[in-house]
């Protein structure tokens, strides 16, 4: 017969916790999730203050005077008017005839103009509103009456606000410099081992950024200005050329493309942080997750708590009974040597 020794006694602990190894591996699983989706998060709200400080750098610029013109004139308010936007030239002049307006037969309204070749041009518009013409840079045109035989529409921004050529550059050096802030957080952030290395949108708004440096609807080149796109992936200013540029004949043209500039980055940083922006998307839906995981989580705790709770409760009276068994045995064990001693007494 096998006697059962105290070394036969489980191990409560240690078999409740291999049990539990299954269970505690699943909520480490939860717990690192949540971890990724938070340093994801904590990525992605810094890339959206980074944004905003390219956003304010740019309004500084699409915001002033100085780059875009206060005022249209017409040569005849009656049958057109418009008012500039970020681009326009200032003192040029855009002539057109309105052909027709919108509503009637063809419903389309429609200007021409002879453009910069010699060549007649006819656009339209489904409204009596036309903007992003190559041909009429920034401007936002209303018509309001068609015109008549050998008659025109001649349109004038005013002439933009005269400021320093420093205080200009110091605006045009601030928005590249905190465009390619942006642009270097992003590749960080992107990287082998960056918190967003796997994600579409801070790839998307980089291309987006970087797309800004050209733009068909003005009269002159970004580098006239001084700002050139690098093979890198960033910007660079150079701030003699554009210093130079503003005392130029072109000076209002290489103005206005700064200002086209500053709007087109203006436009792709409003996309994405605004309430409706890719960046809030990204956040908010993370923020579920956690939220979620964090549920999940505090379940499970209570869960395998409770499961704890009852393998220790089970085994502990496994193991008392197995505690009783030997004690048992060893009793039987005692009463068998006195029963085998006293019968090799009486032989």
């Amino acid at each position: 017969m096998v006697a059962v020794t105290s070394m036969n006694l489980i191990d409560v602990q240690a078999i409740v916790a291999n049990i539990m190894l299954g269970d505690s591996a699943r909520s480490a699983r939860l717990v690192g999730q949540k971890s990724e989706q938070n340093a994801e998060i904590t990525a992605f709200q810094a890339l959206n203050t980074s944004l905003l400080s390219v956003a304010s750098a740019a309004d500084a610029i699409t915001g002033s005077s100085s780059w875009v013109p206060a005022s249209v004139s017409s040569s005849d308010a009656s049958k057109a008017t418009a008012y500039a936007t970020a681009g326009a030239t200032s003192g040029a002049s855009f002539g057109f005839t309105v052909d027709r307006l919108s509503g009637g037969d063809p419903a389309t309204a429609q200007i021409s103009y002879t453009d910069g070749n010699g060549d007649v041009q006819s656009v339209t518009s489904t409204t009596n509103t036309f903007e992003d013409l190559a041909d009429f840079p920034g401007l936002v045109i209303t018509v309001a009456a068609t015109t008549g035989e050998g008659e025109s529409v001649t349109l004038t921004p005013a002439t933009t606000t005269q400021t320093t050529a420093s205080t200009m550059t110091a605006a045009a050096k601030a928005l590249v410099s905190a465009l390619n802030a942006s642009l270097a957080l992003i590749t960080a952030q992107t990287g082998e081992n960056g918190a967003l290395s796997t994600d579409y949108t801070p790839r998307d708004i980089s291309q987006k950024l970087l797309n800004t440096a050209w733009d068909a609807n003005t009269l002159s080149s970004l580098s006239d200005a001084g700002i050139e796109l690098t093979r890198t992936g960033s910007f660079i200013f150079i701030e003699g050329t554009l210093t130079t540029a503003l005392s130029a004949d072109n000076a209002e043209q290489v103005i206005g493309q700064v200002a086209a500039f500053a709007a087109r980055v203006e436009a792709v940083t409003n996309a994405a942080t605004s309430i409706t922006g890719s960046l809030t998307r990204e956040i908010t839906n993370r923020q579920s997750r956690v939220s979620d995981l964090t549920d999940r989580i505090t379940e499970m705790a209570a869960d395998m708590a409770a499961r704890e709770e009852s393998l220790t409760v089970y085994y502990s009276q496994l193991n008392a009974k197995i505690q009783a068994l030997q004690n048992q045995q060893s009793y039987l064990q005692t009463q068998l040597d006195v029963f085998t001693k006293a019968l090799n007494a009486n032989r």
